[in-house]
This record gives C-alpha cells, structure tokens and sequence, in this order.
C-alpha cells in the first residue's frame, strides 16, 4: 500500500512539472510573439516614415491596437493628403492636378493577385466614365510596375510610391484599397477595400456626379 501511495506521489508531483513546464513554454512563446510584433510595427513605422525608429514602447503597449500609426483609414471629410510623385511613364503626377474633378485613387501592388484582377475593370473604368478620373499609385520595383501596366494596357496615370509612405498619409497599409476624393479634395467616402468595394465606390462616385452632389 506504501508503494502505491509513494508512486501516486511520484506520478503527481510530475504531472504538476510537466503543467509548470507548459506554462512557462506559452509565456515564453508569447513573448517571443509580443517581440515580432513589436520588431514588424518598428519595421513599417520606419519604413513609412524614412527615418530611424524612435525606440521601443514599454512592455504593456506591444500591441498593434496600441501603435501611433493610424490603420483604419481617413474618414469622409477630411482633406486628402496632397503629394507628387514619379510617374511610371515620366513625369510628376500630383494631387493638386485633379482639382475640380473627383478622383478614384487606388494604391496597389505589382505583386498583389486582387490588384491584377482589378486593373482590367480600372481601366474599362476609366475609358467609360468621365466623371471620375482614376489615378493609380502602385510601389515595388519600377520595371516590374510597367511590366504589369504594358500586360493590362493600362491608360490612366499610374505613380510610384517609396515603399509605403503615402499609405501612411492615408492610413491603410493593404493594397488594392481605394478612396474617392471630390472636387473640393476631400475624401468622400470611407476607404474601399478590395476589388467589389472599389468598383462599387467607383460607382456610387460616378452617381453622384450624376445627381449633381
């Protein structure tokens, strides 16, 4: 009966080592993960921003929800961040261009599959309707940026950011997203995010044109 009772005791005394084991293997795994977060938001708040990093947070504000960096995109009303940018055919392409006409701008990427898919609507787009004007601002290497314009036989401007930098200014680091701007250079409407949205945005644009607002 002893002998039961001291293996019992053996068994429990390592049953509770292996949870304690456990346990710290998920603090530590979280912290490790609390880590990349904090490393990939350092990332992109310094390539966005083209300087150094200003150092790290404290412990308790790891987190994506706690970052400086505005993700949810410009709400409807507000002034649309002005820029000038290289244009993959040469030139300069600015916002200040479009002043008076409403404005489709959509940030994509060469490399981005919904991108690929949307451009060929983009353009249909842009060669039907006159009241909107669609801009495109893509990033990533140049060659392969025209590549993708010379395969979609794209027509309408498209720029060139460096790595994320006017998403910043918008506060939407996806791609492809949209906003529709008006005449007056405000966003008219909350960011589109993916093709449907876009092309619906593009629509509702175009409506309201139409109807006179």
């Amino acid at each position: 009966m002893a002998g039961l009772v001291g293996i019992f005791l053996v068994l429990a005394w390592a049953a509770l080592a292996l949870v304690a084991w456990l346990v710290y293997q998920l603090l530590r795994q979280n912290g490790r993960t609390l880590l990349r977060v904090e490393a990939l938001e350092a990332e992109i708040e310094k390539l966005a921003a083209g300087g150094e990093h200003p150092g790290p947070r404290p412990f308790g504000d790891r987190s994506l929800a706690g970052s400086r960096i505005n993700r949810n995109g410009l709400t409807p009303g507000t002034a649309a961040p002005a820029f000038t940018l290289p244009r993959l055919d040469g030139g300069e392409l600015s916002l200040s261009d479009y002043v008076g006409r409403r404005v489709l701008l959509v940030f994509s990427d060469p490399d981005c599959g919904p991108c690929n898919l949307l451009a060929p609507k983009l353009e249909r787009l842009s060669r039907e309707t006159l009241d909107v004007s669609v801009v495109m601002v893509s990033r990533g290497d140049p060659d392969r940026n025209r590549r993708k314009v010379a395969e979609h036989r794209l027509t309408f401007p498209v720029a060139l950011q460096e790595q994320w930098q006017l998403s910043r200014a918008y506060a939407k680091f996806a791609t492809p997203i949209a906003y529709l701007i008006d005449e007056q250079g405000r966003i008219a409407a909350n960011v589109a995010l993916g093709m449907d949205a876009i092309l619906a945005l593009a629509s509702t644009g175009t409506a309201a044109r139409a109807s006179g607002h």
